[in-house]
């Protein structure tokens, strides 16, 4: 009888360690995926500061060479061109949610 508790007890510790190695794994995996995903919302976020500062850019020439084109294209890309009075190089460019 005592022989086979204890053999019981060591088949439990088996399937305990076993059960244990594949939540480690698999948090494991999950965590690489999390600190991916967080790398990927950094660099969204500094590529999008670019972004706006190329559209600024953009806005600005457009306004002092009186570009149709280029104001077009940015409206397709959600951006509204308002110039600001009284500086032809400060702008008000907002764009879409």
């Amino acid at each position: 009888m005592q022989y086979w508790v204890s053999v019981a007890l060591a088949a439990a510790g088996v399937v305990i360690v076993a059960v244990n190695a594949a939540l480690y794994f698999t948090n494991h995996s999950l965590q690489a995926e999390v600190s991916a995903r967080a790398q990927y919302i950094q660099q969204s976020q500094t590529i999008g500061s670019l972004y706006q500062e190329i559209a600024k850019a953009l806005a600005s020439l457009a306004i002092e060479h009186h570009d149709e084109e280029v104001k077009a294209l940015l409206a397709q890309e959600g951006f509204t061109v308002n110039p600001t009075p009284g500086s032809a190089a400060a702008l008000d460019i907002q764009s879409k949610p």
